[in-house]
């Protein structure tokens, strides 16, 4: 999105190969000598592709050089729900709205109500000022009348319909509690599995990590041998599709996992 509206487009440290974890000081040391006013892609929870999250102190420990390099934050908040919980999951977006930023949060119902042909979410820009806000409005009305005019109304009418009836969001809520505690289980078992063929190896990062996805570390010679030799498909980055995984097949996926790794 951001290479085809003309930005250039950089990485910083994220990921840590050797931990599953995240590289944080390494991360804060990249975005300290960033110009000002450099646009920071950030993922609000449940990391896509890593599955690897900033806890609450690094987000407090992150907000202070946002602020003082003049970064944007951009956060991607597609899986709010998956992580941790609803309330949860938001620490982010409330801890920047709290400091005074100006940043923007890009949400979506694809995956938390089962709206992914409709593609429902929405654009949020969070000012420090009324005067701010209104030359934001005028920039984002803009943009809008030339790419689109009028949105898809049926899965947004279908969202607003559940979060403003209090016994449709209830039962929303409560089927959301059940496909993060679904996901967490087969995280739990798919480790235990490994750890139990593959005592040698640390497979911890299964239950550090949150939401759809994990990076697993295989390679892609490796993510080909899963695919060919035992028809268990991940993306030749070495990402695992956790919602893709039940009880009835971590058995298997385990199997192959471990004689790959």
């Amino acid at each position: 999105m951001f290479e085809g509206s003309g930005f250039t487009v950089n990485h910083y440290p994220y990921y840590d190969a050797a931990t599953g974890g995240l590289r944080f000081e390494d991360m804060l040391a990249c975005l300290k000598g960033l110009p000002a006013r450099s646009i920071v892609l950030l993922h609000a929870c449940c990391h896509n592709p890593t599955g690897v999250d900033l806890t609450p102190g690094q987000w407090d420990a992150l907000i202070p050089v946002l602020r003082e390099r003049e970064l944007l934050p951009y956060l991607d908040l597609a899986y709010q729900g998956f992580g941790d919980g609803i309330a949860e999951d938001a620490h982010s977006v409330r801890a920047l709205a709290a400091s005074g930023l100006t940043f923007f949060v890009a949400n979506s119902f694809s995956k938390s109500m089962s709206v992914y042909g409709e593609r429902c979410g929405a654009l949020s820009a969070v000012c420090a000022s009324k005067a701010e806000a209104d030359l934001v409005m005028g920039q984002l009305r803009y943009t809008v009348r030339r790419l689109y005019s009028s949105p898809a109304i049926h899965a947004a009418r279908l969202v607003e319909h559940v979060l403003g009836d209090a016994d449709l969001r209830a039962m929303w809520e409560g089927e959301l509690a059940q496909m993060r505690l679904r996901m967490i289980e087969v995280r739990k078992a798919l480790h235990a599995r490994l750890s139990a063929l593959r005592p040698d190896r640390d497979f911890g990062f299964l239950l550090s990590q949150r939401g759809m996805f994990s990076y697993t570390g295989l390679s892609a010679a490796q993510v080909d041998r899963l695919r060919d030799d035992h028809a268990v498909y991940l993306i030749r980055s070495g990402r695992l599709c956790v919602a893709g995984l039940t009880q009835g097949n971590v058995d298997r996926v385990a199997q192959a996992l471990a004689q790959v790794v």
